[in-house]
């Protein structure tokens, strides 16, 4: 009898999970970085969603340079937590090539505003998944969730949980995956 063979979609969800849950987790990530290598490289699948402010945000327009995406919701209270920090990274990083996109699961707009005049999350990039087709698409599981996506559109890395975004040695981490991509 031949084994069961499995969509690529599950195949995508088992690698990067596996990845994050055994090697991404915090009391692990402090040697090895915030976020668990992907096993293989994986295409990112699409992300076309409009921003909080209510304009388009599409993941291709990214291609050639590295995007961290975040998923998050308001009830999440890690991913409540950590967004102060993951604006604090997009502040240290900016103009090096890493953008940082929060994507929100589910809430509404005006919640999530309300929300954001409580903390200080700066020029972060909000988009919002009101139907969260976008957080299945990923096969986000748990929150927060949390992708690099590398200059050639695929997941390199992947974690579940928060993490102290701003801290020196994830700022060197990430300086590290960008000085192995340059050319």
């Amino acid at each position: 009898m031949r084994p069961p063979t499995f969509p690529h979609s599950h195949r995508l969800a088992a690698a990067i999970f596996a990845a994050a849950f055994l090697f991404g987790n915090p009391a692990i990530a402090d040697d090895t970085g915030p976020l668990a290598a992907a096993p293989i490289p994986i295409a990112a699948p699409a992300i076309n969603l409009l921003r909080l402010d209510g304009t388009p945000f599409s993941l291709t327009d990214r291609k050639g340079k590295f995007t961290l995406i975040n998923f998050w919701a308001l009830w999440c209270a890690p991913c409540r937590t950590e967004m102060p920090a993951l604006a604090r990274l997009k502040t240290q990083m900016a103009g090096r090539g890493l953008e940082i996109v929060a994507v929100n699961l589910g809430d509404k707009p005006d919640a999530v505003a309300r929300f954001l005049k409580q903390v200080d999350v700066g020029e972060l990039t909000i988009v919002m998944d009101r139907q969260s087709a976008v957080g299945r698409a990923w096969h986000v599981q748990a929150l927060p969730a949390t992708f690099l996506v590398g200059p050639d559109g695929t997941i390199t890395h992947a974690a579940v949980g928060a993490r102290e975004w701003a801290a020196e040695k994830v700022l060197r981490w990430f300086e590290k995956q960008l000085a192995k991509a340059a050319p």
